[in-house]
């Protein structure tokens, strides 16, 4: 939470009018998924099954009216954003070349042009990044989640409590998963900050290394800087990736027990299909949202490691 004070005073605070609107319609394009889902019920049961004419009309026109609000608010809110985000870049990076340039010349003897260099420009890059992804999660993603998890328990509750019984299984798996991401993406940024100070001293001495024919031993110098990131950046990104991945676990026994259980009421006449495919488009559209929610520890955990 430090890291996030720090970004908002010092970065966002100025930006926060483009943020704010933004925000707004991340909320407006999460709200949509719900509005979605409500409208497959009588899509099913009065289109479908009644086949009630005059319903046909107003539900394509409440379809097609969701997808188009959806378009327009995911439109303004990448674009509001992107915005804000490249005079974020710009002010980091800016106050970073202020302090290095300020630091005595000891500092720059222990730490090479290429560290440096990867430091500015893809810590800020990670930065940046991050205040993003957690914007999303934090109004998209968290509106979505609430709209669907409405139009799901008002369908039924007991579906609703089958579908994310499994959910408290995550906690320990992701626990340790977020330590991984970090430790990994760590190793992976000093691994990348090798491989620019290798080719700093590459370009900046390829006159001395044509003269003492020395181009084979940097290419395999260089090779083997590139192979220590490789490893590191593929464990860094398997971490993250396992983290979404549990949801899904999770999802798969969620969705098997409702199956099993609205399935067999639906054939005893207790719900229509409308309701269960109202229930199934929501909660089918709820996992999305909540891997992109469970990936952002993930990806804070590797902000962390450029930040700090």
């Amino acid at each position: 939470m430090t890291l996030l004070r720090w970004l908002w005073r010092d970065y966002l605070r100025p930006q926060r009018g483009l943020i704010l609107i933004a925000l707004f319609f991340m909320v407006l394009e999460g709200s949509m998924l719900g509005a979605l889902s409500y409208i497959v019920q009588p899509m099913f049961d009065k289109v479908f099954i009644a086949g009630d004419r005059q319903a046909v009309y107003w539900v394509a026109a409440a379809v097609g009216g969701i997808f188009v609000v959806r378009a327009v608010a995911a439109f303004s809110h990448r674009t509001l954003m992107h915005g804000a985000g490249l005079r974020v870049i710009a002010g980091l990076q800016q106050d970073m070349v202020a302090h290095l340039m300020s630091l005595d010349s000891a500092f720059f003897g222990s730490n090479p042009p290429g560290t440096l260099i990867e430091r500015v420009r893809g810590d800020t890059a990670a930065a940046n990044g991050i205040w993003q992804v957690v914007l999303s999660a934090g109004a998209r993603d968290v509106v979505a989640m609430c709209a669907l998890l409405v139009v799901a328990i008002s369908v039924d509750w007991v579906w609703t409590l089958i579908a994310v019984a499994g959910a408290p299984l995550l906690l320990g798996p992701v626990l340790v998963l977020q330590k991984l991401v970090r430790r990994t993406t760590t190793r992976a940024r000093e691994a990348s900050a090798g491989i620019s100070t290798r080719l700093d001293e590459i370009f900046h001495g390829i006159n001395t290394l044509k003269l003492n024919t020395a181009e084979m031993l940097e290419r395999n110098r260089f090779s083997g800087a590139m192979s220590r990131y490789l490893k590191q950046e593929m464990r860094a990104r398997l971490a993250q990736a396992g983290i979404p991945a549990m949801t899904d676990l999770v999802a798969a026994i969620g969705f098997a027990g409702v199956l099993v259980y609205g399935g067999n009421q639906i054939i005893d006449g207790e719900k229509t299909v409308g309701e269960f495919m109202s229930f199934f488009t929501a909660m089918g559209l709820l996992f999305e949202p909540l891997r992109r929610v469970a990936n952002v520890s993930g990806a804070w955990q590797a902000a962390r490691a450029s930040l700090e």
